[in-house]
């Protein structure tokens, strides 16, 4: 360690804190590697996260649906039928839209398996018929 000198006026006087430059915070993701992730047609968020997402994006739609149920029922003075009509709705509705998405990616995901698991025979096959 450095040892400073310091006068005995500087003694009983405080010192101004210097404070090093810290990197920026990073909060929000990179984006090129969010234009990089749409090009390519796949995300840059894992598993994990598209979950999580998922699943705000339904209990969002939840509340929506059940507050416009909520408020037809209140304009109307029925009892909670839209409300529950509505929620069930947006329910079905939900689970329909994760259904094909998930049905989706299973199928592109089970054909890059199948293009990566045969593509050394396809290299190998090339080189062969460049001799």
């Amino acid at each position: 360690p450095r040892l400073l000198k310091v006068s005995q006026a500087e003694v009983g006087r405080p010192q101004p804190l210097r404070a090093e430059p810290t990197p920026p915070m990073k909060l929000l993701p990179d984006p090129q590697r969010i234009r990089k992730a749409a090009l390519n047609g796949k995300s840059s968020a894992p598993a994990a996260d598209q979950g999580l997402g998922q699943g705000a994006e339904i209990a969002i739609g939840l509340l929506v649906f059940f507050g416009i149920g909520a408020g037809i029922d209140w304009l109307v003075g029925t009892t909670p039928v839209f409300m529950i009509a509505l929620t069930v709705f947006c329910a079905v509705g939900q689970f329909v839209r994760v259904w094909y998405g998930y049905e989706a990616r299973m199928r592109h995901l089970e054909a890059d398996r199948s293009r990566s698991a045969t593509a050394h025979q396809h290299t190998a096959e090339a080189g062969e018929a460049q001799r």
